[in-house]
């Protein structure tokens, strides 16, 4: 059976009420039927942290396509999402 991975960044981490709700959604998730590494389970994560009080939470999810094929998924959170930069 594969082994189904993700690495987690919280961007803010030094704000700790957020790094204890992304703590606590992933606990949940870690425990719930999807893959933990699927795009289901980044957008259950991000929700479950909107519905914690951080209403624009933003989950990235990043990974090549032999990531993809191992099961391995890289998840960027985020309080806020990330300003978008526009070449002038």
């Amino acid at each position: 059976m594969l082994e189904h991975r993700v690495e987690l960044k919280i961007v803010d981490w030094d704000d700790v009420p957020f790094r204890e709700a992304v703590d606590r959604a992933w606990d949940t998730i870690r425990g719930g039927a999807v893959d933990i590494d699927s795009t289901t389970a980044a957008a259950h994560l991000q929700l479950l942290l909107r519905g914690a009080g951080y209403p624009h939470a933003t989950v990235d999810v990043h990974k090549t396509v032999d990531e993809a094929l191992a099961h391995i998924a890289h998840f960027e959170v985020r309080r806020v999402p990330a300003p978008i930069s526009v070449a002038g």
